[in-house]
């Protein structure tokens, strides 16, 4: 009889710890219903569109449009990840020029897109190399229509070229 009373005892607490787990957590404003604006907060509004990279040819002759698809948030996200899409190389026939750049950071304000890069010296290219990467940066960025200039660093500087061989502007404005 004591072990059925001990076994009945067990499993009510048992019950009662499953049936207390198994509530939804009580919000501030004493309802069980979850709060859709911090929700929304939380998670944030993702955007996803297909933007144009522009690789080079095998022989690192001439620049080939791609297209990727991304996910962002807001603008520097979107131009960061953008960015990204340059670096990955989705077609083994194409060169990606930005590959083995390291983008220190990417901001967005006022027109103006401006990203620091971190050039290893196994990224370094050749003067038509370097002008591809640039043509492929700018025409890449520049198909955003509220992008009027890009401004690029090196390690925090504004150099006067980008790995040596050509003219670095500061900054690339668009052309009309």
């Amino acid at each position: 009889m004591n072990k059925k009373l001990g076994c009945a005892l067990i499993l009510t607490c048992l019950i009662l710890i499953g049936v207390g787990c198994a509530q939804k957590p009580v919000s501030q404003s004493g309802s069980n219903e979850p709060n859709p604006a911090k929700t929304e907060v939380d998670l944030g509004t993702m955007n996803t569109q297909v933007v144009d990279v522009y690789m080079a040819d095998s022989q690192v002759l001439e620049l080939e449009k791609t297209e990727q698809e991304i996910d962002y948030k807001d603008d520097s996200e979107k131009y960061e990840k953008t960015f990204a899409a340059l670096q990955t190389n989705t077609d083994s026939e194409l060169v990606s020029l930005w590959e083995q750049v390291e983008l220190l950071s990417i901001q967005y304000a006022e027109g103006t897109v401006t990203l620091d890069v971190h050039i290893p010296a196994e990224a370094n290219l050749g003067t038509s190399g370097e002008l591809l990467a640039l043509e492929a940066l700018t025409t890449t960025m520049f198909q955003f229509d509220e992008v009027k200039s890009l401004d690029i660093l090196v390690d925090g500087e504004a150099v006067d070229s980008l790995m040596g061989h050509a003219e670095l502007e500061h900054p690339i404005h668009r052309e009309p």
